[in-house]
């Protein structure tokens, strides 16, 4: 039986050989693996964060990688230097955060459906 359809494959052409694998292929998926419909909720995106708390974030993540690179080193100099510039990091988004609020809540003009 093996033999036959062996033997029917090597009488197919090129374009007959691809179509028969795309429909095993799309069968077997469809079988396996079927379609799911996933819904994601938007989530908008923090408009008071921009170059400055990014750069921040940056120097924080910097000075981390350096503390857990040279623990045995300098614990103490780089764990506070990471310290200092996640305070500074979060410092910063605070900062600009209220700031952003204030100019929404000043330019909305208390209209309630602008916020």
């Amino acid at each position: 039986m093996l033999c036959s359809d062996l033997d029917k494959l090597t009488n197919m052409s090129v374009d007959d050989l691809a179509k028969l694998y795309r429909d095993v292929m799309t069968e077997l998926l469809d079988c396996h693996c079927p379609v799911v419909t996933v819904r994601r909720r938007v989530r908008p995106m923090t408009p008071w964060f921009d170059a400055d708390c990014r750069a921040a974030r940056r120097r924080a993540r910097a000075a981390e990688r350096r503390y857990r690179r040279l623990r045995r080193r300098r614990p103490d100099v780089d764990k506070q230097d990471w310290k200092t510039q996640l305070k500074a990091m979060y410092s910063l988004y605070e900062d600009k955060k209220d700031r952003y609020w204030k100019s929404e809540i000043a330019t909305s003009q208390s209209n309630m459906q602008r916020l």
